[in-house]
């Protein structure tokens, strides 16, 4: 599935502030509501306790002198339905509202002497107000009560004046969140039209200066990775050009031969031509074959799951034959000094390498002369060693030779310069390295690989 960044920050963004707005709501309506409640509640109180000096004590009897007019005051109020009653000790009526509830249920507010819990009363949700107190030695109890409509509306006043704007606050950080995230993303877009209107044949790197600074990194590394990739390119073309030119090289000359063997009647002349024919066939043989096994030895070139647990003087042995057929045809001694050791990897591109090698060494090593094959391991490497006494590589030319289709100014045997660049690229696939050194004795040159050993990758 696309993961889409646009959509995860909208969403990252959005739901916690949707949480925020939605978890606000009634907690603002509860701290705007309480407040609004209390003070129609203190209201309430304060009519219960005007009650209190129209109650007189005459001749150990109560008697609640309530004026019609203060009555009327009382019981005033647009919208709601106003009560009162007094009760005396034990719950005696005195004036008032008869039946009107004047007990809290259990568990409702209780502020000292006064008591506010809602009820029903004639038919009607009520709050009520009793407010208890001691007059001449008895107990009495002013009871106010007024029906709900009030409360309610407000409570329905108070849910509009907080919802309208905060649905209107959330449009805007909606809008905000949007119009931010669209903005902060424009440079991204910036850069997949540079990606999109670039063409393989003119690849520029991005300006990291106009990135965000938390892209930036990833269009440095993109840049980067361009210039691999442009090198890459560079060399592989290179490569092409001088593979054409190496091939092209020995295919007119053996056109060149067959032409003049169709002409050429001479027996001799047509057996030399003949002969000159096949080797540059087996020249062209062996540059295409060392040309696909560099192609193999390069990254992605073989699978990985070829690698596997080599015995190198196994495989070494296995590989002799042929190296000690080129040795007695050119005369040299071919030596072997071959210590257990284990590597893993490719199996056919190791011998590849090792073949490079020994045979480098016979073909530019002069007769009489020695070439000597070194294997073991050490410190947790495993060496690979090949010494000869040829001629020896110049120290300025030991890093050049490594260069595909590169030769020696003074190499005067017959070859396409892939030898030593086969080495490296294998030695690189096995996670090693190849050098070039001096034998001890001052002669010759001396060729180093050095790869992990087993467990050791």
């Amino acid at each position: 599935m696309t993961r889409s960044l646009r959509k995860a920050l909208l969403l990252w963004l959005m739901l916690p502030a949707g949480l925020a707005l939605v978890t606000f709501l009634p907690l603002a309506f509860h701290l705007v509501h309480q407040p609004a409640m209390e003070a129609l509640d203190r209201a309430l109180a304060d009519a219960s306790l005007a009650l209190v000096p129209h109650l007189e004590i005459v001749e150990g009897e109560p008697r609640f002198v309530f004026p019609a007019a203060a009555e009327q005051v009382l019981r005033a109020d647009r919208v709601d339905d106003i009560y009162f009653l007094v009760l005396g000790p034990n719950g005696r009526f005195v004036a008032g509202d008869a039946g009107l509830p004047h007990e809290a249920p259990e568990g409702d507010e209780v502020h000292g002497e006064r008591v506010s819990f809602y009820a029903h009363f004639r038919g009607h949700p009520i709050r009520v107000t009793a407010v208890h107190r001691t007059i001449s030695g008895e107990p009495f109890v002013f009871v106010t009560a007024e029906t709900t409509r009030k409360r309610d509306q407000l409570r329905v006043d108070l849910a509009f004046a907080l919802l309208l704007p905060l649905l209107f606050f959330a449009g805007s950080t909606g809008f905000t969140i949007w119009f931010g995230v669209r903005h902060a993303l424009l440079p991204v877009e910036d850069i997949r039209r540079s990606l999109h209107d670039m063409e393989h044949r003119a690849v520029t790197p991005l300006d990291a200066a106009l990135a965000p600074g938390e892209i930036r990194p990833l269009v440095e590394e993109f840049n980067l990775l361009l210039k691999r990739l442009e090198d890459a390119a560079d060399a592989q073309q290179r490569f092409v050009a001088n593979a054409a030119h190496q091939l092209r090289t020995p295919l007119a000359g053996v056109r060149t031969q067959l032409e003049l063997l169709l002409r050429d009647s001479d027996p001799d002349q047509r057996t030399a031509r003949t002969a000159q024919c096949i080797g540059a066939i087996e020249r062209l043989g062996h540059l295409v074959n060392q040309m696909l096994v560099l192609l193999a030895a390069e990254p992605g070139g073989r699978q990985a799951d070829l690698a596997e647990g080599i015995d190198l003087p196994e495989l070494v042995r296995d590989r002799s034959p042929e190296w000690i057929r080129l040795a007695e045809n050119k005369g040299l001694d071919l030596g072997f000094e071959l210590s257990n050791c284990h590597v893993t990897g490719d199996k056919l591109l190791l011998g590849e390498m090792v073949t490079n090698l020994v045979t480098n060494a016979l073909i530019y090593t002069p007769s009489p002369g020695e070439v000597t094959l070194r294997c073991g391991e050490s410190g947790g490497q495993v060496f690979i060693e090949i010494e000869d006494t040829g001629p020896g590589i110049p120290v300025e030319f030991r890093e050049r030779v490594f260069e595909r289709f590169f030769r020696l100014p003074t190499a005067g045997s017959p070859g396409g310069g892939l030898g030593l660049p086969i080495v490296r690229e294998i030695a690189r696939g096995f996670g090693g390295q190849v050098e070039i050194l001096t034998p001890s004795n001052g002669r010759g040159t001396l060729v180093k690989v050095s790869l992990p050993a087993v467990g050791t990758r």
